[in-house]
């Protein structure tokens, strides 16, 4: 009798043991946002654990997200953000922001920095001076502005970033204002800059899709621009100018004869017919695309500085991997000390 009750009691124990282990483990691996203030370090957790890290930021904080879903919330400080990546095969999956969001930042004092975040709804920017994107995924960006209120985007750096569309202006309003843009090394998908105040916009080492409409006053290097068109001369924009870079026709037949296309002033221009010639999978979408050259053009379609042209060449190439470091792996005491503290233990990697 007492051997079978020590057997019970051993039984629930081990249930017990194993329902904690279970706890911890689900605990462990819910959204975590990390908010370092002058080197003191506080956590929060769940869905809306990046709203909590940016209500108690202030300018000049870093916030580091986990892996997982979060609540986007509108960005209104000069903080550093940076997820685990912004595509799922990344180390330790991707960081998700769902909901649309603004970013507003009413000074320039200090930068805002965006790293390895996939934005899966809108984002709309405000008001910004100098920020950088750095290895995010944006379904939408652009600008946000009313009849009456002044939106700008000044001097902002796309590195490593694809753009699913890329909108710096208002539907409603022409009251908005895009400078100094660079982007790096990035894809932009799909654009809309007909009547936006655009200037001095840079793309190096870039995919880009044109259209008729798009901004004056920018400047293409080493980058692969394909246009959506039919004819046998792709669209003039004559205060743009490109320098190395491919002309491609999405839905052209292959099979027939490159055509000169002279859609900007500039040199060194190439001239393909049909994506299929100048990718190695890439058509035009990103369904299973890396947007990777096929080996004949990566080899004879050389930038200024000899390396291919496109996302793979120049000085940074195209990498999903975040510089910073993320977090890889959480472990949460199941009880709290006798002061009423929480042990996590945290480990963090670049790799």
């Amino acid at each position: 009798m007492g051997n079978n009750r020590r057997y019970i009691t051993m039984k629930k124990i081990l249930i017990l043991a194993f329902a904690l282990m279970l706890s911890v483990f689900t605990f462990a691996q819910q959204q975590l946002a990390v908010l370092n203030h002058n080197n003191e370090i506080t956590t929060y957790y769940g869905a809306d654990a990046f709203i909590e890290a940016h209500s108690a930021a202030v300018n000049g904080d870093v916030i580091t997200l986990s892996s997982g879903v979060f609540n986007a919330t509108n960005i209104s400080k000069a903080v550093t953000i940076r997820g685990a990546g912004a595509w799922a095969d990344t180390t330790g999956g991707a960081t998700m922001l769902r909901n649309n969001f603004i970013i507003n930042i009413a000074q320039d004092s200090n930068y805002f920095t965006m790293e390895g975040i996939y934005a899966y709804n809108n984002v709309y920017c405000q008001q910004i001076y100098n920020p950088q994107f750095i290895k995010c995924h944006f379904q939408w960006i652009g600008l946000l502005s009313g009849y009456y209120d002044r939106s700008t985007l000044s001097n902002a750096s796309f590195v490593n970033c694809i753009l699913m569309y890329w909108y710096p202006r208002n539907q409603q309003a022409y009251n908005t204002y895009a400078n100094g843009t660079q982007f790096i090394n990035s894809v932009i998908m799909e654009s809309n800059c007909y009547n936006c105040y655009t200037t001095n916009d840079t793309y190096v080492n870039c995919v880009v899709r044109q259209h008729p409409e798009n901004a004056p006053s920018r400047m293409f290097q080493n980058c692969v621009l394909y246009y959506d068109y039919s004819g046998t001369t792709a669209p003039a924009n004559n205060s743009s100018t490109s320098y190395n870079c491919l002309y491609v026709q999405l839905n052209a037949d292959s099979t027939k004869t490159d055509e000169l296309f002279a859609p900007m002033t500039g040199h060194v221009l190439w001239n393909k017919r049909g994506m299929n010639t100048v990718f190695k999978t890439f058509n035009g979408s990103t369904e299973g695309a890396n947007f990777e050259l096929l080996d004949s053009v990566a080899t004879n379609c050389l930038g200024a500085d000899g390396t291919q042209i496109g996302i793979y060449g120049g000085a940074m190439p195209f990498d999903p991997h975040v510089t910073s470091p993320l977090i890889k792996r959480i472990n949460v005491a199941n009880r709290s000390t006798s002061d009423g503290k929480l042990e996590v233990d945290i480990e963090v990697t670049n790799e």
